[in-house]
């Protein structure tokens, strides 16, 4: 999808719903350096903040040669590295995935003291037109609740009859 068009999605939703900024997460961000800067610098002339996540450390990411390293570093408010562990769930700082990970307030656009920071996790799971998405840490119970549900088997009753046959 061209940036316009992804900024122009983000405009609008700033004005419809109040969006206070972008998470860049998922693969790696700072391998898309380059277009990760240009949708950054996008974002904040929204007066939206720039959240990243890196499996890169922050002293690590600062030595990448990489000149569009820096440049998204520059646009990043803040930056959440170390790569995500399933074993070690985090359960006390909202919207990190493991306890291993650092939050890096890289800029003055975002507040550390902020009181969202001490809620809990949160899991989203959104049905939009028959597409399921997922965001967020679940609970280890939680684990598997958004799964499609598999059939019940039961040798007495005619629900497993393919459609329009009918039971024997």
């Amino acid at each position: 999808m061209p940036l316009a068009k992804v900024v122009r999605r983000l405009e609008e939703s700033h004005a419809a719903n109040g969006l206070e900024g972008i998470t860049l997460l998922g693969g790696e961000p700072l391998a898309h350096a380059l277009e990760g800067a240009a949708l950054a610098r996008a974002s904040h002339a929204l007066g939206l903040d720039v959240m990243i996540f890196t499996g890169y450390v922050l002293e690590e990411a600062r030595r990448l040669r990489d000149c569009a390293v820096a440049e998204l570093l520059a646009e990043t408010d803040i930056l959440v590295d170390g790569p995500y562990m399933r074993e070690l769930p985090e359960l006390k700082r909202r919207w990190i995935g493991s306890s291993n990970q650092q939050v890096h307030f890289l800029s003055d656009r975002c507040d550390p003291a902020d009181p969202r920071w001490l809620q809990k996790n949160t899991l989203e799971i959104r049905l939009i037109e028959g597409e399921l998405s997922v965001n967020g840490f679940p609970a280890r119970q939680a684990t598997g609740l958004w799964k499609r549900p598999r059939p019940m088997k039961s040798p007495d009753s005619s629900c497993n009859e393919p459609p329009g046959e009918p039971a024997a």
